[in-house]
């Protein structure tokens, strides 16, 4: 096997251990959150949000975030979700660069639901 290959594959192996680590991380933290007066944002597409979503959520897709950011206040924490954490990470580069530090993200919608 080509040696290139194999250091891909141990890199894409570590940032998938490390996302999922990552995301474990806050789901352990949502409770705390959510006492904290949290939000949960959903950055779905209003589609897929239509079709299924954490009860209590707010739906502010991911190409509508900019324009709408000032829906979210930045007091409390913001929990962010998606399909797959792909675009709750977007998000949340995207509420950072805009001052908002209480951010983070929980990965996938359906991981929130027994929250």
């Amino acid at each position: 096997m080509n040696e290139n290959i194999i250091y891909a594959f141990i890199a894409l192996l570590a940032f998938i251990a490390y996302k999922k680590y990552s995301q474990y991380k806050v789901l352990k933290l949502v409770p705390s959150l959510l006492s904290q007066g949290g939000q949960i944002v959903d950055v779905r597409s209003v589609e897929e949000f239509v079709s299924s979503h954490k009860d209590g959520s707010i739906n502010i897709p991911l190409d509508s975030l900019k324009n709408r950011i000032k829906e979210l206040d930045n007091t409390k924490p913001i929990i962010l979700c998606c399909a797959s954490g792909s675009r709750s990470a977007l998000a949340k580069r995207t509420l950072v660069a805009n001052g908002y530090e209480n951010v983070h993200n929980a990965g996938k919608w359906s991981s929130l639901l027994k929250f």
